[in-house]
């Protein structure tokens, strides 16, 4: 391997003894290789020689799948540098394959594009465990003796779960021939045990053609041989109207057909004993329109978790179940599923709609849901799932069935459309509602001023008006289920959007461009750029990363930010609370997170793009020198004048507004909540005659126990 930091990148994953740091570091990292493809392109090269086995390859799949995935996402929400990225890669894998066909990696490589939600490329069946383990030019029974060993295997390891043994199969056969892998399909979709009957039910939905032209062969062998149940074809007749492929329904129904004539019937599939869902949860729609499901479900004595990704323009963009040994591992799966996304607790029924409408999503843009739902569908009892028609006007029949808010008057709307000012405040997933895709990027780029940014920003979102009508009609929607106060002002928002009222009168649709005009801001100024202290050395301040992004800033003259600052009203005392206030957060605030915020209030002083510009560098500049204050345990930047102190709180409590994320309850304590209150007198005059020496003590405790 000749990258030296993706060397030191497996060597801190290595020291990793906790699974979850881990996964954070990879997660980390993996960001870093997708800003930097040369460095991927190198661990590219060394993961193409490795064997399969062993804690290296391992690391190696998991890294470059985390690049891989960040470039897929990225891709998938109008970046070009995504899809840019996995062609880069691609185009070298197959040059590696091309001129060393023989290289021991094909399987830990197409291992990893599955991990990353991508197809593995066709390249890759040229490497060992290629066309020559199966005899295509034999007697199919050879290639039957074969396979006997493999398929017994994979319903071994995979513990007969259908979801585990797709994924099983999904590594493995893009390392042979297309041909050989239809003749594979049809093959183990023949063999008698049910379980590769539900697996082939699971293939018909795969992305791969030839994979479904198998798994609709081997479903006929089935009916040929007497083994296609009554289960099974009650199954088929739910799937063929999931199905995109126009020509995979045309032959589902004559394989449906058949049976009937063979006098088949189609039984609805009732798991004895029925499923019992204790728990589901679901979260918040994101701003590219993802959303998580998760079900806790009972079989019998079988503790299991379902989950399925919806994605808005992909509808079910990903589903499995995860088998647990008991009721706590279950409890224990779900919790950390919730702790990492903003959930609500729901019903069956909610469940059911959400996935019929994204299927009906789906369908409408040529794709059909990921074959992981099958198995979703039957240990959820989900036997009636069908496409239901998706259009906001659909959703919010859902959100408010009743048409309360239809049939409210005009004003009762308008202030329902005026409480969305305030949604941020109770529903942090709202910081991932800003369009960042090429168009948004080209649109930006050419305007001179904030008002400028903000009339492109308008024309984007208003060719995107659709898209985000839908984000909220599906989170009321979500809202409804989960009994929540606040989705009749949902429903009245998406209802007004789809009517074609003006964004800029609805506080919402304002969030989002202030938002958009900020994360553009900050990948133009490249702020959000870091270099690891784990990986540059000792001696790195947590504000050095964030310095060298900014190299030539010329220092801050006498008076000079005081001056930006001035026409929005605010001051320098004000402006070291905020600082102060990021850098003592529980949870550290990166640079994107808090510029933003700031922007904002002082949105009056923008009056120019170079104004802009540099009140960011010199924020910049203070902020990095407070961190260097408190890390050398000098100042804390408290005043302690009387009359400045409230202009510095209020500043203070701004900047844990701004970034409330980072201040969890529970990293606060008893101390840091008598803190907020001691804080929130001082801003009307109220202080305390030690209050300017207790602060600077419990804030300097505060930076030294941060988490990064």
């Amino acid at each position: 391997m000749r990258s030296e930091t993706v060397m030191n990148m497996l060597a801190v994953i290595a020291a990793a003894r906790d699974a979850s740091v881990q996964g954070e570091h990879i997660a980390r990292f993996g960001r870093k290789l997708f800003a930097a493809p040369k460095d991927a392109a190198a661990l590219l090269e060394a993961l193409a020689e490795v064997d399969c086995a062993g804690i290296e390859a391992e690391h190696m799949s998991r890294l470059l799948a985390a690049a891989l995935d960040d470039a897929r996402m990225a891709r998938e929400n109008g970046q070009g540098r995504g899809g840019d990225f996995i062609a880069g890669l691609e185009a070298q894998l197959e040059k590696i394959f091309t001129e060393a066909p023989g290289l021991t990696g094909s399987l830990v490589l197409s291992g990893t594009w599955v991990r990353a939600g991508l197809a593995p490329p066709d390249c890759l069946a040229r490497g060992q465990g290629g066309d020559a383990d199966v005899p295509l030019a034999g007697d199919p029974g050879d290639i039957e003796a074969i396979l006997e060993g493999l398929l017994g295997s994979v319903i071994s390891e995979s513990g007969g779960s259908v979801s585990a043994m797709h994924a099983m199969f999904a590594e493995m056969l893009p390392t042979v021939s297309v041909e050989a892998r239809e003749m594979l399909v049809r093959i183990a979709v023949g063999r008698p045990p049910e379980v590769f009957a539900d697996l082939g039910c699971a293939w018909l939905l795969d992305a791969e053609e030839a994979l479904r032209r198998g798994a609709l062969a081997g479903l006929s062998d089935r009916l040929a041989a007497g083994r296609l149940s009554g289960a099974t074809l009650a199954r088929l007749t739910l799937l063929r109207s999931w199905l995109a492929d126009a020509a995979l329904r045309d032959g589902l129904d004559d394989l449906i057909r058949a049976a009937m004539r063979k006098e088949i019937g189609a039984s609805t599939p009732k798991p004895d004993p029925e499923p019992k869902l204790h728990r589901i949860v679901a979260s918040f729609v994101d701003g590219s329109g993802a959303q998580s499901l998760a079900a806790a479900v009972q079989v019998g004595g079988a503790r299991l978790v379902a989950v399925v990704l919806l994605k808005q323009g992909f509808g079910v963009k990903d589903a499995y179940v995860v088998r647990c040994d008991s009721a706590t591992e279950q409890r224990g799966l779900l919790d950390r599923i919730t702790h990492e996304i903003e959930a609500r607790e729901v019903a069956r029924a909610y469940l059911a709609e959400a996935i019929g409408l994204a299927i009906s999503e789906g369908l409408e843009r040529g794709l059909s849901p990921v074959p992981g739902l099958v198995e979703v569908v039957q240990v959820c009892g989900l036997s009636g799932l069908r496409p239901i028609p998706a259009s906001v006007v659909s959703i919010l029949e859902f959100a408010d069935p009743e048409g309360h808010v239809a049939g409210l008057s005009v004003q009762a709307r308008g202030r329902l459309i005026t409480s969305s000012e305030f949604w941020e405040e109770d529903y942090p997933m709202l910081a991932s509602w800003f369009e960042d895709g090429d168009e948004t990027a080209a649109a930006l780029a050419g305007a001179k001023s904030r008002a400028g940014l903000n009339r492109a920003m308008g024309k984007v979102l208003e060719a995107r008006r659709d898209h985000w009508a839908r984000i909220i009609a599906r989170n009321a929607h979500l809202l409804r289920a989960a009994g929540a106060d606040d989705a009749e002002a949902f429903v009245a928002v998406a209802a007004a959007m789809e009517a074609g009222r003006d964004l800029k009168k609805i506080p919402a649709m304002q969030s989002v461009c202030a938002l958009s005009i900020e994360v553009w801001l900050d990948r133009m100024e490249d702020i959000d750029a870091e270099v690891d202290a784990d990986l540059a050395g000792p001696g790195l301040s947590r504000g050095a990363p964030m310095a060298r992004a900014m190299p030539d800033i010329p220092a801050e003259k006498k008076g000079e930010m005081a001056r930006l600052l001035a026409p929005a009203g605010l001051s320098e005392p004000w402006l070291d609370g905020y600082l102060t206030g990021v850098c003592t957060a529980p949870h550290f605030v990166s640079p994107p997170d808090w510029l933003g915020p700031l922007l904002h209030v002082a949105g009056e002083a923008l009056t120019s793009e170079a104004t802009m510009q540099r009140v960011i560098a010199l924020a910049m500049l203070r902020y990095n020198a407070r961190l260097s204050c408190l890390e050398d345990m000098q100042s804390t930047g408290v005043s302690a004048d009387p009359l400045l102190l409230p202009i510095w709180a209020d500043g203070y409590l701004t900047a844990w507004e701004a970034t409330k994320p980072h201040w969890p309850a529970k990293a606060l304590g008893a101390e840091g909540k008598a803190m907020r209150k001691a804080l929130e007198h001082a801003t009307e005059g109220r202080i305390g005659p030690d209050f300017a020496n207790r602060l600077s003590a419990w804030l300097q405790a505060r930076f030294a126990a941060q988490q990064m």
